[in-house]
């Protein structure tokens, strides 16, 4: 099993064996947001990997089985290394909080490789937005403010 080391190692920690990053990589992110979490490998025995992506209350919200990995021909550490084998999964990101995303390498008969114990976390904010009661407490503070100057100028007439 492996979790990946940490959030600012991205595919940069690959010399590991064992990497991964997101779209978002060390950047708030907005609700409803899609994420894609990028794991990358240069163990030529992994076949596939399952992503888990985990609520702020570090329980499972989704489980991506068995993602199978490709190749884009790149190699690691130099074009003499060995190929980076990729796998990719998605998730939209619904309360706010500290996410987390796990990737598990697995080789041939499903038994997982590699090590570590951390998982890459994404932080999910809500847009600053005025809510509807201080919109309303703005606007009754203005009709307020205005019916006071009317009354005013009003009785300050009256006196003249």
């Amino acid at each position: 099993m492996l979790l990946v080391s940490n959030v600012n190692a991205g595919l940069s920690a690959l010399n590991s064996g064992y990497a991964m990053t997101t779209d978002y990589h060390g950047v708030d992110v907005l609700l409803g947001t899609l994420v894609t979490a990028t794991a990358a490998t240069t163990d030529s025995r992994i076949l596939n990997i399952t992503f888990v992506w985990k609520f702020p209350n570090e329980t499972a919200a989704f489980e991506d089985v068995d993602v199978a990995v490709w190749s884009n021909g790149t190699r690691f550490p130099d074009e003499n290394g060995s190929l980076v084998l990729y796998a990719q999964s998605s998730f939209q990101l619904t309360v706010e909080g500290e996410w987390g995303v796990q990737a598990f390498f697995k080789g041939p008969g499903g038994h997982l490789r590699g090590n570590g114990t951390h998982i890459i976390a994404i932080r999910a904010t809500s847009p600053d937005v005025m809510s509807e009661i201080s919109i309303v407490g703005t606007g009754g503070t203005i009709v307020a403010m205005s019916l006071i100057l009317i009354i005013f100028r009003n009785k300050r007439k009256r006196q003249d």
